[in-house]
């Protein structure tokens, strides 16, 4: 039996923040994404299907916020 690790896509300009949440929900079981920014998060989104984004609200290029 195989059991399905959840897909989770971490979005943050933060180096520092981005790799201390990463290492955290991979050591908790989750099958961990990053992106550093909207853009990037766009792309990985559409490849990775995350079953949950995790997403820094104010981002360069595109933000986190929408109007």
């Amino acid at each position: 039996m195989t059991v399905s690790k959840s897909k989770v896509l971490l979005v943050d300009d933060s180096k520092f923040l981005r790799m201390a949440n990463e290492r955290a929900l991979s050591k908790a079981g989750y099958q961990v994404s990053t992106a550093a920014d909207g853009e990037e998060a766009l792309q990985v989104a559409r490849e990775k299907l995350p079953d949950i984004i995790l997403l820094d609200m104010m981002l360069p290029k595109i933000s986190g916020r929408t109007s």
